[in-house]
């Protein structure tokens, strides 16, 4: 069973009104609760693997309730938490190159030419798209950190996607 959160009213008039001025983890935490995520995405999005403690703060706050099962996406063989199970499994090998060029690029652009040094180096050493894909989420990490890079997020996930 994948455990899933919900908001409930009162964690929904918190993210509208900052009313109750929650950290910055608790109130990032509660924008991604959506009652479909299970608790490894949460994870994944957040980038730490303890959240457990998050959650019982804000659970015992009133702001979330367990929903039981995630939901999958509809229609998707694939679960919500792998949106690499939509792209084709081949791609032209000039795919990879453009794919590792672009990532690091974006590293680069959204946070310095030393900054996430060891991903930068991991996704240069990567020699097929599916070792490749394997450092999917940090990267996506990395870009919900930047502010300029959440704000562009779906686009540049598009141009990853169609080389990746």
């Amino acid at each position: 069973m994948m455990l899933a959160y919900a908001k409930t009213a009162k964690g929904v008039t918190e993210i509208e009104t900052r009313a109750d001025r929650l950290g910055p983890r608790l109130r990032r935490l509660l924008i991604l609760i959506d009652g479909k995520k299970p608790l490894e995405v949460l994870k994944s999005l957040l980038g730490i693997d303890a959240i457990e403690e998050l959650l019982g703060q804000l659970s015992s706050g009133g702001y979330i309730q367990p929903v039981g099962d995630a939901v999958p996406v509809a229609g998707d063989a694939a679960s919500a938490d792998d949106p690499l199970a939509a792209l084709p499994a081949e791609r032209p090998a000039d795919a990879l190159e453009k794919a590792r060029n672009y990532m690091i690029n974006t590293l680069r652009h959204f946070h310095g030419q030393y900054n996430k040094l060891d991903l930068m180096r991991a996704v240069q050493a990567s020699e097929t798209h599916t070792a490749l894909r394997a450092h999917y989420a940090d990267w996506l990490r990395c870009m919900g950190e930047s502010e300029q890079a959440r704000k562009r997020l779906p686009e540049l996930r598009e141009e990853l996607f169609a080389v990746l």
